[in-house]
């Protein structure tokens, strides 16, 4: 199952001259941030969630491996999909009121989005999103989704 997926982790503490390898420092600001990714390699989804679900990672890879060591994952959106939907939802989430660029070119080193990170200081308006992600999909003429959303606040609440 290949396809793009949203992660949405939650930040307690602020995070200063925060580095993000070869991207540089950046200032996290505690809060919820929204990670798009893509995942039509090998494993697809997948292996791709799992990478994302386990913390400390022996060598950190992509970005969001950084941010990730310290930031809590609340909110998985897998999206099964042929459909190269990552782009478009980059940009919508960048238009989206409530959302702002907290480090340009975040995850975007193939994508011509200013980012694939954005940031917010409450939780996201599901129906934000899941509009952003319909109309890339309408776009794209994408027909079959299939979303699976799982949700890991409860595991963290505990």
């Amino acid at each position: 199952m290949k396809g793009i997926y949203l992660l949405i982790l939650r930040l307690d503490a602020d995070l200063a001259d925060f580095a993000i390898g070869r991207l540089g420092c950046y200032c996290f600001t505690a809060g919820y941030y929204l990670y798009v990714g893509s995942a039509f390699g090998s494993g697809g989804i997948t292996a791709r969630l799992a990478h994302h679900q386990h913390r400390p990672k022996p060598r950190l890879h992509w970005h969001i491996d950084y941010l990730r060591e310290h930031a809590a994952l609340l909110e998985v959106w897998g999206i099964a999909t042929p459909a190269r939907l990552e782009r478009c939802w980059a940009h919508a989430l960048a238009l989206t009121p409530g959302l702002s660029i907290p480090a340009p070119g975040f995850g975007a080193s193939d994508s011509d989005a200013a980012s694939h990170l954005f940031y917010t200081p409450g939780p996201p308006a599901r129906d934000q999103l899941m509009l952003a992600l319909l109309g890339c999909a309408e776009q794209a003429g994408a027909t079959n989704l299939a979303i699976d959303i799982r949700d890991y606040q409860a595991a963290i609440d505990r």
